[in-house]
């Protein structure tokens, strides 16, 4: 949440630099859109940047509700599956390390097919 709150406070300071608003625009357009399903999938994938995702989604028109809701949700899965696959693959257990993997895989897969229905979901909740 701090990543999300200082990208917040320096936004104008920084972004406006580096970023065109032309950039700035589709971005917001994609996190409109399509941005939290793909930010909870982002959240999801064990060892993906958690703290560089917050600063991206702390530059976007999303709601600090939303990002509450999908930071916390999205990171449990993916902290404890991470923590199992690396506890299976320090104890040499490399077959349960691949199911474990293949469950990630998975559940990444059904959230990328099933991102309209999850999306409805999600804007019925807000409404």
């Amino acid at each position: 949440m701090d990543c999300f709150g200082l990208a917040r406070v320096f936004e104008k300071l920084a972004v406006e630099k580096f970023v065109s608003i032309q950039n700035r625009k589709k971005f917001d357009y994609l996190i409109g859109h399509q941005g939290v399903i793909l930010s909870l999938l982002l959240f999801l994938i064990p060892g993906f940047p958690k703290d560089a995702l917050c600063y991206i989604l702390g530059l976007t028109p999303m709601h600090m509700g939303i990002f509450l809701v999908i930071s916390t949700i999205g990171r449990f899965p993916g902290t404890l599956m991470a923590c199992l696959q690396g506890g299976k693959a320090f104890d040499h257990q490399y077959k349960t390390f691949l199911i474990l993997s293949g469950i990630s895989a998975l559940v990444i897969l059904a959230f990328f097919i099933y991102h309209n229905e999850i999306h409805q979901w999600i804007k019925r909740l807000k409404a």
